[in-house]
């Protein structure tokens, strides 16, 4: 019975580790004439000028070890099915500072791109931000420097990476984009009051 019971426990600690979340979001278009351009879901087709589609619908794996982060995460539409996130995460062991992200992952530029989607305000993000980075993320590495929570520098983030410049279709030269971002992010002490 104890060897089950220990058994057991393992299940269930591994389990523990494993956060599985999603969200959907519907939407419904309506336009002038059918046929109609659109740069939102694509052009409608030639003699229809309404739809109904899945503008997400995501669904997020996510295993977090003591130093190790595995995410992947699936876009499921009308469309079809597609990734959005497939990336690794590990952090240093000594300072608690330092981690390496790589595989394919929102790109550190900005403050727009990272925000998630199932928190944002507005339906859609900018169309700066979708016309310079369409799906948001890529396909690379990236270091970032943070000290812990307990640290008086936790405000001060960097990120820094390389990049196929591609979003997330195959390499097509021997280019990489660098990316980097300086972020400062401070709360108040009783956190009402956040600026960054």
């Amino acid at each position: 019975v104890a060897a089950n019971e220990q058994k057991l426990n393992a299940v269930v600690s591994a389990l523990q580790k494993l956060k599985i979340s999603g969200y959907l979001q519907a939407q419904y278009q309506i336009a002038d004439n059918p046929g109609t351009k659109s740069f939102a879901g694509g052009d409608f087709p030639e003699f229809s000028d309404n739809r109904f589609m899945v503008r997400r619908g995501r669904v997020k794996f996510a295993y977090e070890a003591k130093l190790a982060k595995y995410v992947i995460q699936f876009d499921v539409s009308e469309k079809g099915l597609s990734i959005k996130d497939a990336y690794l995460n590990v952090s240093d062991p000594y300072l608690n500072a330092f981690s390496v992200t790589a595989g394919v992952f929102n790109r550190p530029f900005g403050y727009e791109i990272p925000y998630s989607s199932s928190q944002r305000e507005s339906p859609e993000r900018s169309r700066f931000t979708q016309t310079l980075f369409p799906g948001e993320r890529d396909l690379g590495a990236m270091l970032t420097f943070q000290m812990p929570k307990t640290s008086p520098l936790n405000f001060l983030k960097l990120d820094a990476g390389f990049f196929n410049g591609n979003g997330t279709n195959p390499e097509t030269d021997k280019k990489k984009d660098f990316i980097g971002h300086l972020g400062i992010a401070k709360a108040t002490n009783n956190e009402k009051v956040k600026f960054g």
